[in-house]
């Protein structure tokens, strides 16, 4: 039997679908693709690292139309082609692991197109899923689809990426929709069933899933860092009907001691969608209320989606039924997505009638952006980019010729690419995006959130499946994600408040947002607290979180980091999907059903190490479950032992730095950091912020060292068992908790050593 063999090694970058870039010094591997003429099978092989065992894939023939495609012959020698009367076949070389083949119909013409993996493991990835982690017996739509009510396997952001255990990743490198079936129909099979006249599938070799995510995101394209300011609280309702609503909100924050940087102004707030004019009945003196926002320590975010409007609807006192203003010269000049009859393709939507902005024309996106600049003047600094899901997308035309089929999926990423592009060249890059829809390469533009939830614990579409969709985000590439505390529809019940509020302080973003509009002062004194003293976490947390951020934009690696990530070391750790690694060194485990107790499965880490509960330091030994209480003032936390935690002080209210603006009550983040250093072994840091820190023993003492890019005033905490020891010891303090010991030191470039005797 003639066989065609090809062997690629090294770092390759060729032109594809998606950017390729390569930032990374692992080293490469050997990928070989092998594929039987006559019978039409495939197989991958992943050559192993040294001492890896190599991973070997089968692709029995493919079929197109119910054909199975067999008898090729050699095409193109150069490149390594073969083709028989249907499709051609075409091997190629993408980055450093990673290795593809594409299929192409011989026609040109769209075809039903089935392609096996003979597979029986388990598969991680596909988007932001609601219902499951472990995706196998499932089928899994990869298309873009906006569902207020429970998802079922549907998703605002799908990405045609899973990893396998098997210790593969498999990218379908294709904007058209298509089915991801797990071994459903199939008990020995992956079939990955497409309608498309081109077909490229991406193999990327593991066997670690943090390799492939890595490797994944140098084809598809790395997040950047977020600023600073927006990785504080986040304040939004449904509607804010007026300008002392929004004002409530900042001046409620401080008034209460909350600690947040942005204020959203979601739907409405313009005279017509989208003509990015704000509402003046609705929001009076707006030059005052946007300054005052700003004296308090807020930037503003504004919702907006991508339609312009030919009819609204009239849901506040100052809008105009329609059309919005900017209608007739969008559809004049054709910047709006057409139909057949070139007339623009007007859709059904939830703030009336209206079309789509055409992102694949250049004219369109500059004249989108001349409309955003009509809002400049409010120096708004985030952009909530609604809707853009695949649902809205019709039979249309498209100024570039894409098939409306390709723009189901493809339009949510010219969506988002386009209003990045204002923030980056109108905005000095000072801003974020907050985002619905999503897919494949949209990780490049923080941040995004899990849509519309009901206000429940329901396993249909409530808290356990916001827990479930970060985790699934965060296996597909997506590492700056947030959510709606405590779920967008619905009213919810102060407990729901509370644990949703705990979660969403260990997510990237913590948001309060619902559709009664409520915030955590209008909940009861207790609640209030529980909220205050999670959001003052979350804030004290940002150097860690920040540094988090700064690992996911070298390496993909998310901030939210499933069980199967972190510890695949761990065979029983999968299984815990209600729970995940916040960062390396912190274990969050959601009280996500009714009660007070909740079972929590401490990884064993590589090292053998141990676990502290992070409210008690009691220590625990990895590889067990054991059961925590939780009371409501509680979520189970536990940190890793030995880890340096960089926090800081509790008491900043927002992380935007001081300036003229800003009142002088308002306490802005400054070069002021806290360094928590937990009981354990050994362990150093280098952070983001210019800090490095690290621990030796030497003669029954700690030894930790420090030093700093700039000079600042660094406070170190130690645990202490706070029912002994003095209240003062060689100038350490206990704090008012009595659990920690203090001391500010000053540190600069030149490193100084901080000790304490073991044992305490």
């Amino acid at each position: 039997m003639r066989r065609a063999i090809l062997t690629f090694t090294g770092v390759f970058l060729l032109p594809c679908l998606h950017s390729l870039v390569f930032a990374d010094d692992r080293p490469s591997t050997l990928l070989s693709l092998q594929l039987e003429p006559e019978s039409g099978e495939t197989t991958v092989k992943f050559v192993a690292r040294e001492g890896d065992e190599p991973t070997t894939l089968r692709l029995p023939p493919i079929s197109i139309d119910g054909n199975s495609q067999k008898e090729f012959h050699v095409s193109d020698h150069q490149t390594v082609a073969y083709s028989n009367s249907d499709v051609e076949f075409r091997f190629n070389t993408e980055g450093r692991d990673s290795a593809s083949i594409t299929w192409t119909a011989i026609d040109g013409k769209p075809h039903d197109f089935v392609i096996p993996v003979k597979d029986n493991s388990d598969y991680y990835g596909c988007g932001e899923r609601f219902g499951s982690l472990n995706h196998k017996g499932l089928i899994l739509p990869m298309v873009s689809i906006d569902r207020p009510e429970a998802k079922g396997s549907v998703t605002y952001k799908p990405v045609p990426f899973y990893m396998s255990t098997r210790g593969y990743g498999l990218l379908v490198d294709s904007f058209e929709p298509g089915t991801f079936d797990f071994n459903a129909t199939d008990r020995d099979h992956v079939l990955l069933k497409y309608r498309a006249s081109r077909l490229k599938l991406v193999f990327i070799n593991g066997p670690d899933f943090a390799g492939i995510l890595d490797d994944y995101t140098d084809l598809t394209g790395r997040p950047r860092v977020p600023p600073a300011w927006s990785f504080a609280p986040w304040k939004s309702r449904n509607v804010h009907n007026n300008r002392a609503e929004v004002l409530a909100d900042a001046e409620l924050s401080r008034k209460h001691d909350l600690p947040g940087s942005v204020i959203v102004i979601d739907s409405p707030w313009e005279t017509g969608y989208n003509d990015f004019t704000l509402n003046e009945k609705q929001f009076r003196e707006p030059e005052s209320m946007f300054s005052r926002l700003r004296e308090l320590g807020f930037q503003t975010c504004l919702w907006l989606t991508p339609f312009i409007n030919s009819e609204n609807l009239v849901d506040m006192d100052g809008i105009d039924k329609g059309p919005s203003k900017n209608f007739a010269e969008a559809s004049q000049r054709g910047l709006l997505v057409k139909r057949p009859d070139d007339k623009p393709m007007i859709v059904d939507w939830w703030k009336g009638k209206g079309g789509l902005v055409d992102f694949t024309n250049p004219a369109a996106v500059t004249w989108w952006h001349d409309q955003l600049d009509l809002a400049k003047t409010w120096r708004f600094a985030a952009l909530k980019c609604d809707d853009g899901e695949g649902n809205f997308v019709q039979d249309a035309v498209f100024h570039d010729g894409s098939a409306a089929s390709e723009m189901k999926n493809r339009y949510a990423t010219l969506y988002l690419d386009a209003a990045q592009k204002y923030i980056d060249e109108r905005l000095d890059g000072d801003g974020v995006l907050f985002a619905r829809c999503g897919f494949a390469g949209t990780q490049k533009y923080p941040f995004c959130w899990a849509g519309d939830n009901e206000a429940s614990f329901s396993f249909d579409n409530g808290l356990p499946t916001v827990i479930l969709a970060g985790q699934n985000a965060a296996l597909s590439g997506i590492p700056f994600w947030g959510h709606d505390i405590a779920g967008y529809t619905g009213t919810p019940t102060t407990e729901l408040f509370i644990r949703w509020t705990q979660f969403g302080a260990m997510s990237p973003v913590m948001q309060v947002h619902m559709t009664s509009n409520l915030g955590p002062w209008d909940f009861d004194d207790e609640t209030l607290a529980v909220y205050r003293k999670f959001a003052k976490l979350h804030t004290s947390f940002f150097p860690y979180i920040y540094d988090a951020a700064n690992e996911a934009a070298r390496s993909g690696m998310p901030i939210i980091r499933p069980m199967v990530l972190a510890f695949q070391n761990d065979p029983a750790a999968a299984a815990h999907r209600y729970q995940y690694m916040f960062g390396p060194d912190l274990l969050v485990a959601p009280m996500y059903q009714p009660g007070t107790h909740r079972s929590v499965y401490l990884p064993k880490p590589p090292d053998d190490g141990a676990w502290l509960d992070y409210w008690t330091a009691r220590e625990f030994t990895g590889g067990q479950a054991i059961e925590v209480e939780a009371p409501l003032d509680r979520m189970p936390l536990f940190v890793r032992a030995g880890a340096i935690i960089p926090m800081l002080p509790e008491d900043v209210d927002t992380l935007i730095p001081h300036n003229a603006a800003m009142s002088k009550e308002v306490v802005a983040i400054d070069d002021r950091r806290v360094l928590q250093v937990w009981p354990g072994p050994d362990h150093s840091i280098s952070t983001s912020g210019g800090i490095t820190a690290g621990t030796t023993r030497a003669e029954g003492k700690v030894l930790l060292q420090l030093s700093s890019k700039d000079p600042r005033t660094v406070e170190v905490r130690r645990r202490v068992d706070a029912t002994t020891a003095p209240k003062v010891d060689d100038g350490w303090t206990r704090d008012a908790s009595g659990q920690w010991w203090c001391k500010p030191v000053v540190v600069s470039p030149d490193p100084i050593v901080v000790t304490w005797a073991t044992g305490e």
